[in-house]
């Protein structure tokens, strides 16, 4: 399953939960929305989301593989909890009318990818997990 067919799937499963859905990016798509640093000297310089979506006044915004893939989880980390990012989020946050950040980690089902994901669980608010059928479910956190 690859990282598109992970994040239309999420998408749908978003879709359902009552989210609004502000933006979404699949690999090499060049669309999306790129959060710049507040130090931010290049306009390409950033972090663009796979997913940005709003609900009453949580905004969420995740990272979606193919895979297990840590490096994700720590830029999900640093985006919520530095202040690298204030401006980018901010400006968000009063677009939206969101007041709470959640962020999260779309990976495809299977034993050994959940099993990892939950050894890093601590560094998002949710994870969600795609089965073969395109079902999502939460193994960690709530929306």
């Amino acid at each position: 399953m690859n990282e598109e067919i992970v994040t239309k799937a999420i998408l749908k499963f978003l879709k359902k939960k009552g989210y609004r859905i502000v933006s979404f990016d699949f690999p090499q798509s060049g669309t999306g929305f790129l959060l710049h640093t507040d130090t931010c000297k290049n306009k390409n310089e950033g972090i663009k989301p796979d997913i940005i979506a709003s609900k009453g006044n949580i905004l969420i915004i995740m990272e979606n593989k193919d895979r297990y893939w840590k490096k994700d989880f720590e830029k999900m980390y640093e985006l919520k909890t530095s202040k690298l990012y204030k401006q980018s989020l901010n400006r968000l946050h009063r677009d939206c009318n969101t007041s709470i950040l959640k962020v999260g980690i779309g990976l495809p089902k299977s034993k050994k990818r959940i099993a990892k994901a939950l050894e890093t669980k601590q560094l998002v608010d949710f994870i969600v997990a795609v089965n073969e059928n395109g079902k999502c479910m939460m193994i960690h956190g709530e929306l």
